[in-house]
């Protein structure tokens, strides 16, 4: 007997595989807020209660987790970072085109004698930000959230620096009675423990309005009662996500449907399932399917709260169904379960546990088109086809190179709400440090070359802005 984290293979004289279903559905499921997590900052002696991000404010963690378990995701993920991060933030001077009216992006020179520009320069440099940007978009690819900090200057003048801050070690406050996300709490050990005493807080920034804020917090501009008055703090977060409908906390990711609608689960049981199939060099005769909750519901039954005994119990289980399926004396053995009959006449199980013979099938091959229809919806569901990422295992899925360009190019336009979203801090320092007007900053797309057949010179495609 052999037993992993979701299933386990029963190494009897009848082998067979035990799954637990439905393992990651339940991965994305929302808080219901109805419990905040109660907490004294350090340093501090009020306290201040946070907004559990997933059912068990474990949600990034366990986001992290899956997607490093399945090799589509994880890739995925990677390409979708990669590709907002273009060729890089640069700086650049705004102008209008005198021929087409249009506007007109010049990059600027680092060895420029003007003082606002070695200031920008010195700002890049300074707080590293293509690493800042990179882990921005990375965030952003995985936990759809995202966190800055802006430290001032002792006179709260200057933005002086930038720092990133993990998505999945930051949590936000319990919105006041006036609808306002007040704190950003950052701890590693969100998830880990109830109430961590490590947790640091900072002012947060309106997600909404982050720079009006900002100007109103530093007196630069009146409140909403009509007052200017300047805060105290010198340190403050910037909240960036993609919006979702219906979330005021933590936004939720498109993508993350792959968990609720099971493809996740499928794409990552193929390969466990085959790989069983040839290290233990046997062939399985049933499949085993359990009720999701039914070990649960067992522990609770018998009164088992201890975690080793849990384990144990389980163990004993599964030696249990093997016993049932081995040995000569249980041949011909029968296995009786409860079915009902819903309203349009379909049976419905009221079985915990489900057995399925299994038809010998090892030939090679096995699961090719179950694999590439679970890989092709995960695609899907992630922005990114599949022809870019090799997803597709069958035989005849190549594309020639003017279609993998042209998908290349197409995917490049459709992540500038993203990279709008990567240069906004940048944006907001230059409203605070008062940089020039005229300068501005953009992700050039990364651009592709081919050799002009009649000529052999090269020509570039696809559109060099943002």
């Amino acid at each position: 007997m052999k037993i992993f984290e979701n299933y386990a293979i029963l190494e009897g004289s009848n082998p067979a595989i035990v799954v637990e279903s439905n393992r990651a559905k339940d991965i994305t499921v929302d808080s219901d807020g109805k419990t905040p997590i109660q907490v004294i900052p350090k340093g501090s002696k009020n306290q201040i209660d946070f907004y559990p991000w997933g059912k068990d404010n474990d949600l990034p963690n366990k986001l992290i987790k899956y997607a490093f378990k399945n090799n589509i995701v994880a890739s995925n993920l990677d390409f979708n970072s990669n590709i907002g991060h273009g060729e890089a933030a640069i700086p650049v001077k705004v102008s209008v085109d005198e021929i087409s009216g249009k506007l007109k992006h010049t990059p600027i020179l680092r060895n420029s004698q003007d003082k606002d520009i070695i200031a920008v320069f010195d700002f890049l440099d300074d707080n590293n930000f293509p690493l800042v940007q990179q882990e921005i978009g990375s965030d952003l690819a995985l936990l759809h959230n995202c966190f800055v900090e802006f430290i001032f200057n002792t006179t709260g003048t200057k933005i002086v620096q930038m720092t990133f801050k993990e998505a999945a070690y930051s949590r936000l406050s319990v919105m006041n009675d006036d609808g306002q996300i007040e704190y950003h709490g950052y701890s590693s050990k969100w998830g880990e423990e109830s109430a961590p005493e490590d947790v640091v807080t900072t002012p947060i920034l309106d997600y909404d309005n982050p720079l009006l804020d900002l100007k109103i917090r530093l007196g630069l501009k009146a409140g909403p009662k009509g007052k200017q008055k300047k805060t105290k703090d010198r340190r403050f977060i910037l909240h960036l996500g993609r919006p979702s409908p219906g979330k005021f906390y933590y936004q939720k990711a498109y993508w993350w449907s792959i968990f609720e609608s099971h493809w996740y689960d499928l794409s990552c049981a193929i390969p466990e399932f085959k790989m069983n199939l040839l290290s233990n060099q046997m062939v399985l005769k049933y499949h085993i399917e359990v009720r999701k909750g039914f070990f649960d519901d067992l522990y609770k039954a018998e009164k088992i709260t201890d975690e080793k005994k849990q384990k144990e119990r389980q163990k004993e289980f599964y030696q249990q169904l093997e016993d049932f399926l081995s040995g000569k004396e249980n041949a011909g053995k029968n296995f009786t379960s409860e079915i009902d009959y819903g309203s349009l006449g379909k049976e419905v199980s009221r079985s915990d546990i489900k057995f399925t013979p299994i038809e010998s099938f090892i030939k090679g091959g096995e699961y090719i088109e179950d694999s590439e229809e679970a890989s092709n919806a995960i695609c899907y569901a992630m922005g990114v086809h599949p022809s870019l990422q090799g997803a597709s295992p069958g035989k005849n899925k190549n594309i020639n190179g003017t279609e993998a360009r042209e998908l290349f190019i197409i995917k490049q336009s459709l992540m500038k709400p993203v990279r709008e979203l990567l240069v906004q801090p940048l944006k907001i320092v230059k409203a605070i440090n008062k940089w020039p007007d005229d300068i501005d900053f953009i992700i050039p797309n990364i651009m592709l070359t081919t050799l002009d057949k009649s000529t052999g010179a090269e020509k570039q495609i696809g559109n060099p802005e943002v």
